[in-house]
Order: C-alpha cells, then sequence, then structure tokens
C-alpha cells in the first residue's frame, strides 16, 4: 500500500449533557467520542498499514478551537489521544465538516505538518441559520482560527483532493480543492513528504477591533428591545397617571 483511508465517522457510544447547559457543553468529564472496541480498532489500523501517506475521515473539526462549533475540543482527553495516535505517522491529512463552512487548518508534530480540511455542506450552511452579513462578518473577523492557512469560504461547498503519483522514488503531490457554486473556491497543494512545517497562517488585520466592534453591536442589539419597552412602558404608565388625574367626575 502506498497510501490508506481511515474513518471514524461514526459515533456508537453516548456522552450525557451537564446539567442546566446548552446542548453543544457536554459534561466534559465524561465526554467520550469512541468506544473502546473503535480505539482498538483505529490503532491497529494506523499502526499497521505502511502507507506513505494517511487520509483520516472524521465528522468533527479536529484542530479547530472556534468557540461555537461542535468539535474535537468538547472530547479533550480524547482529542489529545487522537492527536497522539497521529502524531506518531507522517504525512497525515485529516478531512471532516459539520462546520457548514469550509477552511483549512494546519497543525505541526513531531512528525511534520498536520493538515486539515473542513467542508460543509453541499445543502445547508450557516448563511441558511443566521443572517448573511452576520455570518461571513463573525466566522471572518470575529472568530479566532491560530491555524488557518486561508481565508475561510462560507457558502454552499464540497471538498475535493487530487493526488498527483509521481515514480516509485518520489513521494506524491496531493491537491486540496473546495468547490462552491461558481467553481473552486479554496486550492492548496501539498508536498508530501517535503514539508517540514506548517505554512504562514492566514492573519486577519486588526482582529480586535473587530471583535470589540462585535462586542458593541451586540450589546446594542441586546438593550434596544429592553430600551423600546422601557420607554413604551414609562409612556403608558404616563398616561394611566394622567387619565386618572383629570378624568370626568360623573354627577
Amino acid at each position: 500500500l502506498i497510501h490508506g483511508v481511515v474513518s471514524i465517522n461514526k459515533q456508537y457510544v453516548s456522552a450525557e449533557y451537564g446539567p442546566h447547559r446548552p446542548r453543544s457543553q457536554l459534561n466534559r468529564e465524561d465526554a467520550v467520542r469512541l468506544g473502546p472496541e473503535q480505539w482498538t480498532w483505529l490503532e491497529r489500523e494506523l499502526k499497521s498499514d505502511p502507507a506513505v501517506f494517511t487520509i483520516l475521515g472524521t465528522g468533527l473539526p479536529l484542530l479547530t478551537e472556534r468557540g461555537y462549533l461542535d468539535k474535537w475540543l468538547l472530547y479533550p482527553l480524547e482529542r489529545e489521544r487522537l492527536l497522539g495516535l497521529i502524531s506518531r505517522r507522517s504525512n497525515t491529512i485529516v478531512i471532516s465538516g459539520d462546520s457548514h463552512f469550509a477552511e483549512i487548518q494546519c497543525s505541526n508534530t513531531t512528525r511534520g505538518p498536520l493538515f486539515e480540511v473542513q467542508s460543509s455542506g453541499m445543502t445547508h450552511n450557516c448563511l441558511d441559520m443566521i443572517p448573511d452579513l452576520l455570518c461571513k462578518y463573525y466566522i471572518k473577523f470575529v472568530s479566532e482560527c491560530d491555524g488557518c492557512i486561508v481565508e475561510p469560504f462560507i457558502d454552499l461547498n464540497f471538498g475535493t483532493i487530487t493526488v498527483m503519483w509521481g515514480s516509485s522514488k518520489t513521494a506524491p503531490r496531493v491537491v486540496i480543492e473546495i468547490r462552491g457554486r461558481e467553481g473552486v473556491a479554496l486550492h492548496y497543494l501539498i508536498d508530501i513528504g517535503a514539508e517540514q512545517h506548517c505554512p504562514s497562517k492566514h492573519h486577519v488585520e486588526y482582529q480586535i477591533v473587530w471583535q470589540m466592534i462585535a462586542v458593541i453591536l451586540l450589546t446594542l442589539f441586546l438593550l434596544a428591545p429592553l430600551y423600546l419597552l422601557s420607554i413604551i412602558a414609562v409612556s403608558l404608565y404616563a398616561r394611566i397617571l394622567i387619565y386618572r388625574r383629570f378624568k370626568p367626575h360623573s354627577e
């Protein structure tokens, strides 16, 4: 074998949510993503497969630390275990989704860079759940992504991986693409075995300023209804007082 594909997309174990917490907040002390049999199988596959490079598929984003996503970070002990297994192998590419937008991330390990291609969805994305402008503004400018190497793509999309095989003595090259409604939206080339470190990260200029603006706008958004309600309440109360004071007396 010169390449391998490993999928851990299926989950057959359960996790309890903490008391009085939102759905996205798992009880982290007991949160598990994979069961014992799955871990045994995964460790065996990663140890026994003599692949030049490995594609590992998982339903949840592995590297991301964005605050609002369902991700492996909600299972911190299992995430560390999985990253430990992956770090023993060179040239691993993770494919994931469930984020409703697309991006490419990279993290340095002891065996070289670990790339993750995050792509979703083909029928729904974050633009379907919240307004277009708010979705793009939050993901591109407010939500921090330390591992992103390209600007995220926010629209319906799917990902492709193309392997360009060389001779028996040369390592292959992998082309990662995110495709949207109008064709290729993101493109990145990986030279298997040649890259020793992650490329330069995508940097958002003045991100702290954008975050402060978001906090101010959110505060105004939350306070505006309360302000209007208070004005209405005071106005109604004043009208009631005036009516009672100048109410005509019947003879």
